[in-house]
């Protein structure tokens, strides 16, 4: 099992963050791609993921995930490029729907239905595939019209640091299962996305969600590719503080129980993850102080 810790927070120091899980341990160090969620200022995505490479040698970087109703698919390869080159060979490419309501609306910009969100990012995910990897890309979609011949530096130049970027998508339902699937390195299932279809997290949905349910996606995800890597979105907490004890007993007997409290049973939790198939877990704690928690119990 490979460990993605995930920083969130704007208010942290980006290069002592990742020196810090680099001395833990952790596999994957990840940024996510929000303006803010409510009274939570977010880092920027591209800027955040390079200052987490210059400031490593070991872990691999990843984004969790770009968001596609922030960005053009073109300057997320463009991106995507470049990153590879700043970490060295160590970047792996995480592109995601998008799903956040009130930070796109409060900023300007329009906020789609789910099936246009999907859309979008179904065409969106097959420009980038194509840019990393040839530097050029002819596409007629719905929603995207991209005719480009020289989108660099790509695979063709040699070194490490110019391969293509792994590919992550993150799938949540069946049509993203089906058709984004087979455009990626590795996935990343989205067990809770019923929970934030509506724009915002309901914790009560996410409560719903049953072992049954995760164990039906990670079928659906094989029968699109028996191969594929496959990971999981974990929002988690490891403590015994008060909000963690309260989101603990409103996840019930539901599959996400198992992320919250005590933090030898998160860490079992995500243990048991690899039985059922998942082979990387990408931890996204309340706070920071879960990774100090779970470090010692994942990497002993």
């Amino acid at each position: 099992m490979e460990y993605v810790t995930n920083f969130m927070n704007a208010s942290l120091n980006p290069g002592e963050w990742a020196r810090r899980r680099e001395d833990q341990g952790w596999d994957i160090l990840s940024v996510a791609d929000h303006f803010y969620t409510p009274g939570h200022p977010f880092p920027h995505v591209w800027v955040t993921a390079s200052a987490l490479a210059m400031a490593t040698t070991r872990p691999r970087i990843t984004t969790a995930f770009v968001n596609n109703l922030f960005r053009s698919p073109v300057e997320v390869a463009q991106a995507a490029l470049m990153m590879q080159q700043v970490a060295a060979g160590r970047f792996e490419l995480g592109l995601g729907a998008g799903w956040a309501k009130p930070e796109m609306v409060e900023a300007g910009m329009a906020y789609p239905e789910p099936r246009e969100r999907a859309g979008a990012y179904i065409e969106s995910i097959q420009i980038v595939r194509s840019l990393l990897h040839t530097g050029a890309c002819d596409f007629e979609g719905d929603y995207y019209q991209v005719s480009l011949a020289d989108l660099g530096p790509t695979a063709a130049a040699g070194s490490v640091e110019c391969a293509a970027p792994l590919l992550v998508g993150s799938v949540g339902g069946p049509r993203t299962v089906r058709h984004v699937t087979p455009h990626c390195d590795r996935v990343e299932i989205k067990a809770s996305s019923a929970s934030t279809r509506n724009g915002v997290l309901d914790l009560k949905v996410m409560a719903q969600v049953s072992d049954a349910h995760l164990l039906d996606m990670i079928d659906r995800v094989r029968a699109v590719d028996p191969d594929i890597g496959i990971g999981m979105f974990v929002l988690c907490s490891a403590g015994d503080d008060e909000r963690t004890r309260r989101v603990e007993a409103m996840m019930g007997d539901g599959l996400y129980n198992r992320f919250y409290g005590a933090p030898a049973k998160v860490a079992e939790g995500m243990a048991w993850l690899e039985e059922v198939g998942i082979s990387r877990c990408q931890v996204s704690p309340l706070d920071d102080s879960s990774f100090d928690r779970l470090a010692p119990l994942i990497y002993r």
